[in-house]
């Protein structure tokens, strides 16, 4: 009896010790899965931002919608941080110089560089063209309030002759596509991530087809 006693006693003493390392363990789970969570929430609003930037500059040049312009800068609003800077390296330079274009803003960036380069009816200022962004091979660094990401860039453009009956169709004449890659340098603004620098780095930029 005196034995069966002393391993009752013995038995409820480990049950404490087994409780606390069986919530100790699912506790450490706990928390990892919710840290794991938290990262996986980040690296998709960072990545978001990128997707965002592809909107916005597809935007444009959307076919039939006269107001294009101000419609995709809406959109970066979404993006960037109103002092946000933009390099640009044209393909064929060499990225280990400064970018050969910085500019200073969304708005100066759409103006200079995103705008222009949508192809316009003459007569009615209507883009006669669509873009389209591809962004893979999303790489998301944090580090604090800062982070960045690197992403790999295919850009479509065709320009086609306007159908008189529908601005926004006709047939198409010219495809191009440009290669390269993006980095984000991205900031938490009041609780939201913002890109504050982008670079654009163009390996290519080349004709696949034209009807002339």
């Amino acid at each position: 009896m005196t034995i069966s006693a002393s391993k009752t006693s013995t038995s409820r003493s480990l049950w404490p010790t087994w409780l606390s390392i069986a919530l100790g363990f699912l506790l450490g789970n706990f928390s990892m899965v919710a840290m794991a969570t938290e990262n996986l929430q980040v690296k998709n609003e960072i990545i978001n931002l990128m997707l965002c930037y592809g909107e916005g500059t597809d935007t444009f040049g959307e076919p039939g919608n006269p107001d294009a312009f101000l419609d995709g800068l809406e959109i970066y609003q979404d993006c960037f941080t109103e002092d946000a800077i933009f390099n640009l390296w044209p393909a064929g330079a060499d990225f280990s110089n400064p970018p050969l274009v910085s500019i200073a803003g969304p708005d100066a960036w759409a103006r200079n560089i995103v705008d222009p380069a949508v192809p316009r009816d003459p007569l009615t200022g209507l883009s006669i063209s669509r873009g389209q962004h591809m962004l893979t091979n999303f790489k998301v660094e944090t580090k604090g309030k800062t982070g960045t990401l690197t992403a790999y860039l295919s850009a479509t453009r065709t320009v086609f002759t306007p159908n008189p009956d529908n601005p926004a169709s006709g047939t198409v004449t010219n495809v191009s596509v440009a290669t390269g890659s993006y980095t984000l340098y991205v900031e938490k603004v009041q609780g939201k991530w913002l890109i504050n620098e982008l670079d654009l780095k163009l390996i290519s930029l080349a004709n696949y087809f034209t009807a002339d």
